[in-house]
């Protein structure tokens, strides 16, 4: 039975690859920042663990309960939006320091700590959840400076992790779900969360080597981090 690894699994995306991974049958360890409030993840039968990918304690943590177990997928779903409106000259500093160090710090340091339990797999991958919003040639707006700046920061360690994991075997890389319906964008998107999640999942099926350090789409494109 193949074993998952999703940070950020409370909601939303994370929540929905928890359920279809389950769903067909594979082991599903499923992490979050609070189990104690995450009633929908503990309501499914997966193992849940604590975990704040920002902070490398609780990382280290969490790779001491793994000591051992094999891990064939992780997919580093966890990030944050923040101020939607801000820019860079009224941004909340503290804010944008977490956002940088949960969605690009965070992909890093758990694939850092739980790289003994990917080398386990015969075929382990690895993936960040990106986003267009990370783009450079979509940046035309001075407003939600924290979270384009903290993916596209999140884009350029996929290409770092790419070359370094395809050195122990892994193959990592960046998707694209694509605008989804989440609460972390209230629900307004093109894209349901099954769907998108269905989508990246079964690109997940196709990557290779050839695709280390890449950004692919939920269709399976490959896309440019400048220009998408």
């Amino acid at each position: 039975m193949p074993t998952v690894f999703i940070t950020g699994a409370s909601r939303g995306l994370g929540l929905e690859f928890a359920r279809q991974y389950l769903e067909d049958d594979w082991q599903v360890i499923a992490s979050c920042r609070n189990p104690d409030e995450a009633e929908d993840l503990r309501s499914l039968a997966v193992e849940v663990v604590e975990l704040d990918v920002s902070d490398p304690k609780s990382c280290a943590a969490a790779a001491r309960h793994l000591k051992g177990r094999r891990v064939d997928l992780l997919l580093n779903n966890a990030g944050l939006l923040r101020e939607r409106a801000a820019t860079a000259l009224d941004a909340d500093v503290d804010d944008w320091i977490y956002a940088l160090c949960t969605n690009a710090i965070g992909p890093a340091l758990v694939t850092r700590f739980l790289l003994p339990n990917l080398k386990l797999s015969p075929n382990p991958v690895g993936a960040t959840i990106g986003s267009s919003a990370g783009i450079f040639a979509r940046m035309k707006s001075p407003h939600h400076v924290v979270y384009q700046s903290s993916k596209a920061a999140a884009h350029a360690v996929t290409i770092s992790l790419g070359e370094a994991a395809k050195m122990h075997g892994i193959t990592y890389v960046s998707l694209r779900p694509g605008p989804s319906k989440t609460r972390m964008v209230d629900f307004d998107a093109e894209y349901e969360v099954e769907d998108s999640v269905h989508k990246m999942r079964h690109v997940l099926t196709l990557v290779d080597e050839s695709h280390a350090g890449r950004f692919i789409d939920r269709t399976g494109d490959v896309l440019s981090y400048a220009t998408g």
